[in-house]
C-alpha cells in the first residue's frame, strides 16, 4: 500500500519547535501556580492577638501559622510577593503563546480538531492528561507530528473522537481534590457547552457541529465507586490492550492555532492493535479495511521517521497483546514490503 507523507518545511519545523517551547513553559508555570497557591494567606484576630492563617481554597480549612511577629510577617510578605511575581510571569508567557498561535495558523501547521485541543489543554492545566488517552484514528495526528510530516487527509479522522479514560483509584481522588464537584464529562461541557448526551449511547456526546466524543471507562474498580469522569463503564473487545499499553505524549496544534499535549497509544502497539482489529468479523468491512490501512500507514511512519523505535525488540516486549496477534502483524504487515 502506498502512502504519501508531506514533510514539514523548514519554517514549519521552526514554528513547531517554538510552539512547544512556549506552551511547555506556560503549562509548567500554570501547574506551579496551582500547586503553590491553592490557598490564601491572611491575618485573623483572636481576642487581643493576630494570627497568620493559611486557608485551602478547595476545602476552606484553615491552619494557623503562628502569632503576628517579624517571622510570620516575612512569611506573609514572601507568599504574596511570589504569588504576584508568578502571576505576572504567566501573563507574559500567555501573551507570547497567543502570538505563537497566530504564527501556527500562518505557517499552516494547525489542523487538529479544536474540540480535542481545547479539552486536552484544560487537562494539561489540571495535570490530568496522562490519565486520559486518545484512541482511534485521531492518534494519527500525534504520530504525524512526532514524525514532522503531514499524512494524506483521507487517512485522518472522521468527526468521531474516542477517548479512553484510564481508570485508577488515585486518579479519581486526585481529580476530586483538584476540581471538586467536576468530572471529565463536566470538563467537556466546560470546553463546549453544546455537547449533549447521545440517545444511542450514554458514553457518547455530540455537539452542535455534529462532532462526536466518546468517553470510555473500561476498567472496573468494584461496586460503590463512581465512574471516574462521570461516564458509564463500557467493555469493548480488545480495549484492555489499549488500556495497559505504553503511552505516547505529543504536542498537537489545533485548527485555531492553539496547542495541547495529547496522550495516546504507543505507535507500534497501535499498529499491532489495528491489524488485530481488521480481522474481527463483527466489524463492518469498510471499517476493517480502514483498520488494515492504518496498520500499514503507522508501520511505514515508524520505519521511515521514528528511527528510535527498535521494532523487533519492542514487539518481543509487548505484554498486553497476545503473541498470536503480534506474530500475525509481523507476518502480514511488517514483513510485507
Amino acid at each position: 500500500m502506498g502512502f504519501e507523507f508531506i514533510p514539514y518545511s523548514d519554517e514549519q519545523r521552526k514554528t513547531y519547535i517554538n510552539a512547544e517551547l512556549v506552551y511547555r513553559s506556560y503549562i509548567s508555570k500554570k501547574k506551579r501556580y496551582d500547586k503553590s497557591f491553592r490557598y490564601r494567606m491572611g491575618w485573623q484576630k483572636v481576642k487581643d492577638k493576630e494570627y497568620l492563617f493559611r486557608e485551602c481554597l478547595d476545602t476552606k480549612k484553615r491552619k494557623s501559622l503562628g502569632a503576628r511577629s517579624s517571622e510570620t510577617e516575612a512569611i506573609y510578605d514572601s507568599f504574596h510577593a511570589q504569588k504576584a511575581e508568578l502571576k505576572e510571569s504567566i501573563k507574559e508567557t500567555k501573551t507570547l503563546l497567543e502570538r505563537q498561535e497566530k504564527i501556527n495558523k500562518f505557517t499552516k501547521i494547525s489542523r487538529v480538531p479544536n474540540v480535542l485541543i481545547n479539552l486536552f489543554r484544560r487537562l494539561n492545566e489540571l495535570g490530568l492528561d496522562d490519565k486520559v488517552v486518545v484512541i482511534g484514528t485521531n492518534s494519527l495526528y500525534a504520530y504525524e507530528a512526532y514524525s514532522g510530516v503531514f499524512i494524506e487527509n483521507q487517512h485522518l479522522a472522521t468527526f468521531d473522537i474516542d477517548i479512553l479514560n484510564k481508570r485508577d483509584k488515585k486518579v479519581s481522588i486526585a481529580f476530586k481534590e483538584k476540581i471538586p464537584n467536576r468530572t471529565l464529562k463536566g470538563i467537556l461541557l466546560e470546553v463546549d457547552n453544546t455537547f449533549k448526551e447521545s440517545d444511542e449511547a450514554l458514553y457518547r456526546f455530540v455537539n452542535k457541529d455534529e462532532v462526536v466524543v466518546e468517553l470510555l471507562t473500561p476498567m472496573r474498580i468494584g461496586s460503590g465507586n463512581e465512574s471516574f469522569g462521570g461516564v458509564r463503564e463500557i467493555i469493548l473487545d480488545g480495549i484492555k490492550w489499549i488500556e495497559s499499553s505504553k503511552l505516547h505524549k505529543q504536542l498537537l496544534i489545533g485548527d485555531n492555532g492553539k496547542c495541547a499535549f495529547i496522550t495516546t497509544i504507543n505507535p507500534l502497539e497501535y499498529a499491532v492493535y489495528k491489524k488485530w482489529l481488521s480481522t474481527q468479523t463483527y466489524r463492518e468491512p469498510i471499517k476493517r479495511d480502514r483498520d488494515m490501512q492504518q496498520s500499514y500507514l503507522v508501520t511505514k511512519l515508524i520505519r521511515d521517521y521514528m528511527l528510535t523505535i527498535d521494532i523487533e525488540s519492542e514487539l518481543k516486549n509487548i505484554r498486553n497483546i497476545s503473541k498470536e496477534a503480534v506474530e500475525d502483524y509481523r507476518q502480514t504487515v511488517l514483513n510485507k514490503r
